[in-house]
């Protein structure tokens, strides 16, 4: 992992003032979360990411005009991102969705057009690669479903509403409420004639 440089030299404010020795710069390293691999790619009017981690737990998303932040767990190591983007998008109208290999993101531009890059001022890190599966040129966009991508109709965890999963409270057909009480097993003719004792027959 790369530290920031405004953490470099001995009197760095991240080590409360003490020296920064190369125990304590370990100790840091092993206390920080790991950086994602973030894939992206983009449309006219959205921009495509994935971040490649599988079976994430206890994931923590927030969509802001700006930026997009993740936190979460995957194979027993803590992760976070805090991508500035290159330019706004509307979190409202965006959407995402944590699947067993990895999250995806349809996020939608503020205003149409391509981007000259995912982040801001042009920024290039090491865990920022190109989609190359989804990547696009202007002249190639076309309208419709985006290959790769999760269907993204059922998904709406950017908004308040709560996402839509199928099942749950729809009822099949065959649910019928039950009446009360049980009904007799063999129901009574009430036109058939009482049976009545006869008199003993004669001998």
């Amino acid at each position: 992992r790369i530290l920031d440089e405004s953490c470099a030299g001995e009197d760095s404010s991240l080590f409360s003032g003490k020296k920064d020795t190369s125990a304590s710069r370990l100790k840091f390293f092993l206390m920080s979360p790991l950086l994602p691999t973030v894939l992206w790619a983009q449309r006219k009017a959205t921009l495509l990411l994935k971040i490649d981690l599988p079976d994430v737990k206890n994931p923590k998303i927030v969509l802001q005009e700006s930026k997009v932040i993740f936190s979460g767990q995957s194979q027993s190591h803590d992760y976070a991102l805090d991508l500035e983007l290159y330019h706004d998008i509307e979190p409202e109208k965006s959407k995402y969705s944590v699947g067993a290999r990895n999250i995806q993101f349809h996020l939608q531009k503020k205003e149409e057009g391509w981007w000259d890059a995912c982040l801001k001022n042009k920024a290039k890190p090491s865990f920022l690669k190109v989609d190359w599966n989804l990547w696009k040129e202007e002249d190639e966009d076309e309208p419709g479903p985006i290959p790769g991508m999760d269907n993204f109709n059922d998904y709406n965890f950017a908004g308040d509403e709560e996402p839509d999963m199928g099942g749950g409270d729809e009822k099949d057909s065959d649910d019928e409420p039950e009446p009360e009480g049980l009904p007799d097993l063999e129901p009574k003719d009430t036109d058939a004639p009482s049976e009545e004792p006869g008199p003993p027959p004669s001998e």
